[in-house]
């Protein structure tokens, strides 16, 4: 496992050009085992811990939404690239008639290319956000502590959606953690 993980979600995390990452408390570089005897986990881990999952969530309540404009996007695609092969005969002298079809053919293409890149962000923010949930989870599975977050979306006003996460610890010295987050999606 990469120390800097631990470090990343350590109060006594100090970065400098110079020497790179080192810890306020030893002034030297990490060169622990398995999980560090001096990590402090507090505001810092707190607030990434509640981001990342925060962030997993906003995407899990999106996947739906997604989906369906992929679908739609694909099938007007679709129904536009036979709309334009069925616009007129193959037999088609009008050379303004042939370049009317094929530029509706080429809008069908784009709607496909829209969609399967509207998807593919998706999937890209997913993968993103899943990784650094795993990142925090392994750290925090080295120092026993389990957790069980919980959100409250609230109404979203004028495009801004606050969130409450609450977090429920096992094995840490807060027993649960409350914050609120505004964001606009």
């Amino acid at each position: 496992m990469n120390l800097a993980r631990h470090c990343d979600l350590c109060e006594n995390e100090m970065n400098s050009l110079e020497k790179g990452l080192t810890c306020k408390l030893t002034n030297r570089k990490p060169d622990f085992n398995n999980t560090c005897t001096k990590i402090k986990l507090d505001s810092k881990f707190q607030e990434k811990l509640e981001i990342a999952n925060l962030e997993l969530e906003i995407i899990r309540r999106n996947k739906k939404s997604t989906y369906f404009t992929f679908y739609t996007t694909m099938i007007i695609g679709f129904s536009i690239i036979i709309g334009g092969f069925l616009f007129s005969s193959w037999t088609i002298y009008s050379l303004f008639l042939w370049s009317v079809k094929i530029g509706i053919i080429v809008t069908g293409f784009t709607f496909l290319g829209i969609a399967y890149s509207r998807l593919n962000r998706f999937r890209k923010k997913d993968q993103k956000a899943q990784l650094n949930k795993i990142k925090i989870d392994e750290v925090l599975n080295k120092y026993g502590i389990q957790y069980l977050p919980t959100f409250d979306f609230k109404e979203k006003i004028h495009g801004i959606q606050e969130v409450i996460v609450n977090i429920e610890f096992k094995n840490w010295t807060k027993r649960q953690t409350t914050n609120a987050y505004k964001f606009d999606y």
